[in-house]
């Protein structure tokens, strides 16, 4: 994200040390693989690498489901975050990154990555790099206003984050992103921030698997396979997966997931890593 919020780091930094490995949803995947987490500062909240929601997904990775992991921050030189992400058998990027930070830094990797930073859809080709993000906002917009303007809009955009979700609908339950989910799905035990981009600025090989429940036209579990057409045409050099999950820069999702909302969460690392090994 790109965004400024406070926050009062003492309380959540006692948290990220006294706090156990998280409960997630575990299915089976291959195991022992190696995965690089590209991270950031959540716009200076916390020292690169080191916010709840990175700490908790390193973790899972590493002792719930048994992989190598290998945390990396975003302002990494680009040669050397390449060769990184070359070696990796899967790349995450989670929310903490800023997109100016890893810009087009990842495009030319042949490995799977899955992305839950909003705002580099456009720099992955996922979307049309002329749309309009939003940070939050929606397809229609309309009163109810933000964090930081209450009594303001909601932007209208393309792509972005909405604020206040708690749900997803599962538009293609037969593709192992769904999880065997299927109809309306909570994913969230509070309302909080869901990624989304809309029909009309997605790349001509996106498949989604989920979308906004208020909104069809915007899809907010989507992927693009090897070799599909991105948004200017070209072939995608790797499986490119965009998912649902933010975290708006304070204490984190992840934690707030539900069972549901860990089981998509899990799909998608293990369908990367089985799809990237070709098991």
């Amino acid at each position: 994200m790109n965004r400024k919020h406070a926050l009062t780091l003492g309380a959540v930094g006692l948290s990220i040390a006294l706090a156990p490995p998280l409960a997630f949803g575990q299915q089976a995947a291959p195991g022992n693989m190696n995965i690089l987490i590209v991270c950031g500062d959540e716009n200076g909240n916390y020292a690169k690498c080191t916010s709840l929601d990175d700490r908790s997904l390193e973790l899972h990775l590493r002792l719930d489901l048994g992989h190598r992991v290998t945390m990396m921050p975003d302002d990494t030189e680009e040669a050397e975050m390449q060769a990184a992400a070359d070696a990796a058998d899967l790349i995450i990027i989670p929310e903490s990154v800023t997109s100016n930070g890893v810009g087009t830094k990842l495009t030319a990797t042949s490995m799977p990555v899955i992305n839950m930073e909003a705002f580099l859809q456009d720099e992955f080709q996922f979307v049309d790099p002329d749309g309009v993000s939003v940070d939050p906002g929606s397809p229609e917009g309309g009163a109810g206003g933000t964090v930081e303007e209450p009594t303001g809009e909601v932007e209208i955009g393309h792509f972005g984050a909405i604020d206040g979700e708690t749900d997803i609908v599962i538009v293609d339950p037969s593709h192992p992103l769904a999880a065997g989910l299927s109809g309306r799905v909570t994913v969230y035990t509070i309302p909080a921030e869901i990624n989304w981009a809309v029909n009309e600025v997605l790349a001509p090989g996106v498949q989604s698997v989920a979308a906004l429940p208020d909104y069809p036209e915007a899809q907010s579990i989507y992927f693009i396979l090897p070799g599909d057409a991105l948004f200017d045409g070209s072939p995608s050099p790797n499986l490119r997966i965009s998912l649902f999950t933010e975290n708006n820069n304070d204490i984190g999702t992840y934690h707030r997931m539900t069972e549901d909302g860990h089981r998509l969460f899990d799909a998608a690392i293990n369908w990367a890593l089985t799809y990237g090994s070709g098991m």
